[in-house]
């Protein structure tokens, strides 16, 4: 009886350590694999960087400053119209004006720069809930028509709007 135990305890022994051979195999090679493809990816992300940094290069070389042109500005709404008045955003009073201003948004390229929620953030942070019934999504459109002095095209977009929405 303790030959067969021995016999049966070694026979347990030998494909515990051939299931451990195999399985240190496998992970070898699962890992070596998984390590291949990670070098890989970390390589593509690295040129996907590199794309991105000559894309935003490229973008701030073609940025073009339009003069701001204030005869062309009332011709287009009939009112004098000062340089960087975020005002004349539809849908930006006074109140939101100095909000924006006091977060330093304080031009139209600014404003065309900051992203939607980032603006609805500010407004709620320094304005309070009652801001939450403004809608921002269009601001940063004509904020950018005003930047490019494009005043035709923003007072027709303006007027398809009903209260900056």
């Amino acid at each position: 009886m303790a030959e067969r135990f021995t016999s049966d305890l070694l026979f347990i022994l030998v494909v515990l350590i051939v299931a451990a051979l195999l399985g240190f195999i496998i992970g070898y090679l699962l890992r070596k694999g998984k390590y291949r493809r990670y070098l890989i990816l970390e390589e593509e992300n690295e040129q996907l960087k590199a794309k991105l940094d000559a894309c935003l290069h490229q973008k701030e070389k073609e940025k073009v400053t339009v003069p701001f042109d204030a005869v062309a500005a009332q011709t287009a709404f009939g009112s004098k119209i000062w340089e960087n008045d975020l005002k004349i955003v539809e849908g930006i009073g006074e109140k939101i004006e100095m909000i924006l201003k006091n977060r330093g948004i304080a031009t139209w390229q600014k404003l065309s720069e900051t992203p939607e929620n980032e603006i609805m953030k500010i407004l709620l942070a320094d304005g309070g809930p009652s801001y939450r019934i403004h809608e921002p999504r269009t601001w940063p459109t004509q904020a950018l028509m005003a930047s490019h002095g494009k005043w035709t095209q923003l007072k027709e977009y303006q007027d398809q709007l009903i209260r900056g929405r």
